[in-house]
């Protein structure tokens, strides 16, 4: 009879030795859960300029305002160089989603196709692919609509001077460029007030930049337009007018008229000492916001619609600076 509390008391000590391993086991399979929910985008840049800067930093952005983390790697504008990154982040870090950048968008469908095996959503941002059926999203700006801005500004401009024009071209591997060359000209073709005196590729190279168009102006000292089809060109075009004395405000009888592309920093200095006619502004925070609502659709199993989106860019120009530069991510930067 004695017995009974020592039976009891083993009973309960029992009890509670369960209640403690099931409490554990939840605790471990909850901690499980969590890490298994836990989404981590894997980001890959062509190369890190200003306009790359503003899109790295929309991306983490909304990517904190979803909870995931981000890792961040940039190729150097190497496309072989970005295929291993990319290889390394679904493979070995074990990323959630990709989003890119390409260097080149006919070389990057070796990833595309990795990311599809791997069932690793994969994005595509600001430069558009040659596989736009493999990819799960893609936004971009619309080049051929941003020429066509820049060609209306140009237009305008030589319904009261007659435009000799300087056309720079960027890399022939890049949608922008591609679209943005042709959109400008299709847009001025049968203009009698323009006429595009010499067309320079750089390959989005500032040096090349720099010499196509001092050795432009060389041989073409009567241009008195010039088309740059993206901010990160427009120091090499400025060094290249201050080279030949030809650098000055709207309004000096030397002014030469310009117009650039994307709305970064040097653009809209340039636009405040008004040395720069009109930037026409990509909507970089729009690009890190629509990335990542696509892969949070994607990963909840569902399909994104649209899958392939453009947005056209801002129109900055001298008249309407000061309304519209509060709304360009370089002139609030």
């Amino acid at each position: 009879m004695k017995a009974f509390p020592i039976i009891r008391s083993m009973a309960a000590l029992t009890a509670s030795c369960l209640v403690l391993a099931a409490c554990g086991s939840s605790a471990k399979q909850s901690e499980a859960g969590a890490s298994a929910k836990k989404v981590t985008i894997g980001v890959s840049f062509d190369l890190l300029n200003a306009i790359r800067q503003a899109e790295k930093a929309a991306i983490e952005k909304a990517a904190k305002a979803a909870g995931y983390d981000v890792i961040f790697a940039v190729a150097d504008k190497d496309p072989q160089k970005q295929s291993s990154q990319i290889q390394d982040l679904i493979q070995t870090r074990k990323v959630s989603a990709v989003i890119v950048i390409a260097q080149d968008g006919q070389q990057i469908a070796s990833s595309i196709s990795l990311a599809k095996a791997k069932n690793v959503p994969f994005v595509a941002i600001d430069r558009a692919v040659a596989d736009q059926q493999n990819v799960t999203f893609q936004i971009t700006g619309d080049p051929s609509a941003d020429g066509r801005l820049s060609a209306t500004e140009f237009a305008n401009a030589a319904k009261t001077k007659p435009l000799k024009v300087l056309e720079l071209v960027g890399a022939l591997t890049d949608q922008n460029a591609i679209g943005r060359r042709d959109g400008f000209n299709a847009a001025l073709k049968g203009d009698p007030n323009v006429t595009v005196v010499s067309q320079v590729p750089t390959n989005w190279d500032p040096a090349q930049a720099l010499d196509g168009t001092s050795n432009a102006l060389q041989k073409n000292p009567d241009i008195n337009a010039i088309f740059v089809p993206s901010d990160f060109l427009l120091p090499s075009v400025q060094s290249a007018l201050t080279s030949a004395n030809r650098l000055a405000p709207v309004g000096d009888p030397k002014h030469v008229f310009l117009v650039t592309i994307d709305g970064d920093q040097n653009g809209c200095k340039a636009m405040r000492d008004k040395t720069l006619d009109a930037d026409i502004a990509t909507p970089v925070d729009d690009f890190g916001r629509q990335a990542i609502t696509a892969i949070t659709t994607a990963l909840g199993g569902k399909a994104v619609d649209p899958r392939t989106v453009q947005t056209e860019g801002l129109t900055l120009n001298q008249a309407g600076f000061a309304k519209t530069s509060p709304q360009v991510w370089g002139c609030v930067a």
